[in-house]
């Protein structure tokens, strides 16, 4: 692999503004590392003046590029995703280069740049190759690494697109901010003899990621109580930047697993409402959401987020690489579990593009990542370790060399959707071999390396990434982040918290510090719950009576007391209302105070309080001794 450093001018903050930067990179076939997500490097090649085909691994990419303020009217997306005749797809694609002027194209209208996803490009290739016009256009594959990612689930439409670019003599650009390792390329015959161009940008482009990790039972029951905290204090997070409260009142799950969040939403009643969920669309992940009322959700653009966005926002993997998010204060979680392959989250390339996905750069909350995650199990009996992992795949690839060689005259259809067939259903579980499709309309027998790589990338995440928290956090450094510990941070503010309430003897200004120290970390709730200096009373008006009471209180003691008493009193209450009958105000009123003097309190009965002590009742509409319609209540039985 020929590796080449090409230094980005400190002037251009985005790849975007860097009219020239295609020309300065070696020709043909290359690998671009662009080192950073977020630097404009997409848009540059939808916005210049060549003649493009994006390939994209995710439909949520694409869709994010045709919202975008740049390209928005511009682009042409080869969408199968309809189903129904291609030729009609074919045929707008045509329209669409006609519109964008003569051949070879000038720009007269517009420089064509038409997106599609990988399992489409053969039709797309077809039909310029039919119309005198593939070798016109550079391909640029976008995010490339999901070619090894998506592999277990996607192996023959990833093979198949490797072989027919590589059959291509057209410029290719293989793009991605977080590209696999040397060790991983250099097994594909493809990615061997490459290019390999990494940008290297000024120190200040490059922005400092804080991750505070914390280790989790499940993703279910750490998501759960975050949504408790939310629900408890009205906001996900809070910061103090220049004397101002700036609050976070969204949050962002990046979490592999739909299942998962179905789980999710059951369990804690969350509604579409407040929540969106962004997944690959399937017929599974369809009829999954569908059971909770749900469906699948699209990414808010930079004109629709301010009205679009909702407090819970789950993204699972096939949608966070490459998408652009935007929010002015959003919280990103991240949750990984190394036990099960979904989860086992590749620091290295996963977390560089969760750090990269939200593009508002006034976000005071987007540089720190929440990082939830479970160490691999090293008790588990009969589990192999790397060597002897590594050593069963290549077995199985040595094998599965030896049955394509026995395939090589075969010819019949039937045994190569026979060889599809059993990939779809073991995800190469047994063996290597696919097949691909050849230009002369023919298919072949071939070992999936791509499969082959998945598996030992996998194994190697799991023994080297998760073995231990010193390991996880070594990764992380390695890649630019700078890890921190979650319950180190909770007892650093804690101790603050601690050091204010010692120096201070007054109730009113201690219970004021307790609530607004809630207020603002609602992480510290149980530790001073914890606490056994802080007086029991204390954390008493804070649980019965909560932050707002207390405050209308103005923190003062008797007033508190008072206020508790009559909560208490008001447990005892008992109205009974008859059915079918319709109660006036009046009347609600007087059963309320006869029951507030019964139990001594001080209180004011209201009407509109009959829905504290009866939860079944509810406004309606009666006809006075006058004939006029009055106000009452009635239950709603």
């Amino acid at each position: 692999m020929q590796n080449f450093e090409i230094q980005v001018p400190k002037e251009y903050q985005y790849l975007s503004n860097w009219t020239d930067f295609d020309n300065i990179m070696p020709p043909g076939h290359i690998i671009l590392n662009k080192s950073i997500c977020g630097c404009g490097c997409t848009d540059y090649y939808l916005t210049n003046d060549l003649p493009v085909i994006l390939v994209s691994p995710r439909k949520a990419l694409i869709t994010s590029k045709l919202k975008g303020s740049r390209t928005a009217g511009k682009l042409f997306y080869f969408d199968r995703s309809n189903g129904g005749d291609v030729s009609n797809t074919i045929s707008a694609m045509g329209d669409y280069l006609s519109f964008c002027g003569g051949n070879p194209f000038g720009g007269q209208l517009l420089v064509p740049k038409i997106m599609v996803t990988y399992d489409s490009l053969p039709y797309v290739v077809d039909a310029l190759t039919n119309w005198n016009l593939m070798d016109q256009f550079t391909i640029v594959v976008d995010e490339f690494t999901c070619i090894f990612t998506d592999v277990k689930f996607k192996g023959s439409v990833e093979v198949n697109l490797l072989h027919q670019l590589e059959t291509l003599p057209n410029r290719t650009v293989y793009i991605s901010a977080t590209p696999l390792k040397d060790a991983y390329l250099s097994v594909l015959g493809q990615f061997q003899n490459l290019p390999y161009v990494t940008l290297q940008w000024d120190p200040s482009r490059v922005e400092t990621v804080n991750v505070y990790y914390s280790e989790m039972t499940s993703p279910v029951s750490a998501i759960g109580q975050i949504i408790k905290d939310y629900r408890r204090s009205g906001v996900f997070k809070s910061k103090n930047v220049g004397g101002q409260r700036l609050d976070s009142i969204e949050a962002v799950f990046f979490l592999n697993s739909v299942e998962d969040i179905v789980r999710i939403i059951r369990k804690y009643t969350l509604t579409p409402a407040e929540t969106l969920v962004i997944c690959a669309d399937t017929t599974s992940n369809w009829a999954r959401l569908k059971r909770v009322g749900f469906s699948i959700g699209t990414v808010p653009n930079e004109t629709e987020y301010t009205t679009l966005n909702k407090p819970f926002m789950f993204v699972t993997k096939c949608s966070f690489e490459g998408t652009d998010f935007y929010s002015d204060s959003s919280t990103s979680y991240v949750f990984a579990d190394c036990h099960w392959d979904n989860l086992a989250l590749d620091i290295s390339i996963d977390l560089p593009q969760i750090a990269g996905r939200c593009r508002s750069k006034n976000n005071p909350f987007r540089k720190e990542i929440f990082y939830y995650y479970k160490h691999k199990n090293s008790n588990l009996e009969g589990q192999m370790n790397l060597n002897e992992l590594l050593q069963h795949y290549a077995d199985k690839r040595a094998d599965s060399i030896q049955q394509v060689s026995e395939l090589q005259n075969v010819t019949h259809k039937g045994h190569k959707d026979r060889i599809l067939q059993a990939q779809e259903k073991n995800h190469y579980t047994i063996d290597y071999v696919d097949a691909v499709d050849n230009p002369d309309g023919t298919w072949s027998a071939v070992c999936n390396e791509l499969a082959y790589v998945s598996d030992i990338r996998a194994a190697e995440i799991k023994a080297n990434q998760y073995q231990s928290t010193y390991q996880m956090l070594s990764f992380m450094r390695e890649n630019g982040f700078v890890p921190k510990d979650q319950n180190a941070q909770h007892e650093k503010l804690f101790t603050q918290f601690m050091a204010l309430f010692d120096q201070d003897g007054n109730f009113e200004r201690r219970m004021k510090l307790i609530v607004d120290t809630i207020n603002y970390y609602p992480c510290l709730e149980d530790l001073i719950d914890q606490t056994p200096v802080i007086p029991y009373e204390c954390k008493e008006y804070y649980h019965e009576l909560g932050p707002d009471r207390i405050q209308r209180c103005a923190y003062i003691e008797a007033n508190l007391k008072r206020e508790l008493d009559n909560v208490r009193r008001a447990s005892m209450i008992n109205i009974q209302l008859e059915p079918d009958v319709v109660y006036s105000n009046a009347a609600i009123k007087k059963m309320i105070q006869a029951e507030y003097d019964r139990l001594g309190m001080t209180a004011t009965a209201k009407a509109t309080e009959i829905i504290k002590y009866l939860p079944d009742v509810i406004p309606a509409r009666y006809t006075d001794e006058y004939g006029k319609k009055q106000n009452g209540y009635k239950l709603n039985i």
